[in-house]
């Protein structure tokens, strides 16, 4: 196999192993990605396309593990298109879900750093272009472009910031707040007759939002009926049409906007 070639293949659990440099997207499009996925920083171009070439391609289908926590980590991941999940996985599968992560966002930008386990199993949920970046070629990256490193601790920093703001949620707020909380999170607004409105659209299993939540499926179904109910939202099959967007932030403990943010 030449270095430079990817491979699409089932897997069983263990280490991924690492497949070749990345060269199926040109080196612009790899650095522009890597300038959005370390936003609020502002990395040059010529920092980002340094990073850019240590990428190590990965592809996957649907339902692969990507890494366990009983894995040491030696890099940092990207999903540069596809969704991977992160939970706990029990019997060959993920059992419990924290998390859903998208293309341009960071899957584990902090295990390596600690020089110990990753903390969560990843599972891909569909066909997933996985970018890993080997730790030490990153803090040589670092060194010679300090604007990587501010982008680093920035993408570090935010993801404290959502863990201690989750945290905060499960202690303080009950199940219809954190769910209204969460059908905020992923809101779409779209333009309406009557002024912009919003929708969700459910693209995961019920179970797996729900154990985001630290809810039941059945507590989570039930929180949807009851904001049907108030004439907050109307669920139409995988999609969720948030009628009433003041009402939702007031039910989340959000203070009024005058649009979503």
């Amino acid at each position: 196999m030449a270095a430079a070639e990817i491979v699409l293949r089932h897997r069983a659990p263990g280490p991924l192993t690492e497949v070749g440099p990345s060269t199926s997207i040109p080196l612009d499009a790899r650095a522009a990605l890597l300038q959005a996925a370390l936003q609020p920083a502002r990395v040059p171009r010529d920092a980002a396309h340094t990073l850019a070439r240590l990428a190590v391609e990965h592809v996957l289908p649907p339902g692969c593990p990507v890494f366990s926590r009983q894995e040491t980590a030696h890099s940092l991941w990207l999903v540069a298109s596809g969704q991977v999940a992160l939970g706990t996985a029990e019997q060959g599968r993920l059992a419990q879900q924290t998390r859903r992560v998208e293309p341009g966002q960071w899957l584990d930008v902090a295990s390596a750093w600690l020089q110990g386990p990753y903390l969560e199993d990843a599972w891909t949920q569909s066909e997933t272009l996985l970018w890993s970046f080997p730790l030490e070629g990153v803090k040589a990256c670092c060194r010679e472009h300090p604007s990587l490193a501010e982008g680093m601790m920035g993408v570090l920093s935010s993801r404290v910031r959502e863990l201690t703001e989750g945290t905060l949620g499960l202690m303080l707020k009950d199940a219809e707040s954190r769910c209204a909380t969460w059908l905020l999170h992923h809101a779409e607004l779209r333009p309406g007759r009557e002024g912009p409105g919003a929708i969700v659209t459910l693209r995961e299993r019920k179970r797996a939002i729900a154990s985001q939540l630290a809810v039941t499926p059945e507590t989570f179904s039930r929180v949807l009926r009851q904001l049907r109910d108030k004439r907050v939202i109307e669920v139409a099959g995988y999609t969720v049409m948030i009628l009433d967007l003041p009402a939702l932030r007031r039910i989340a403990g959000e203070q009024e906007r005058p649009s979503m943010a």
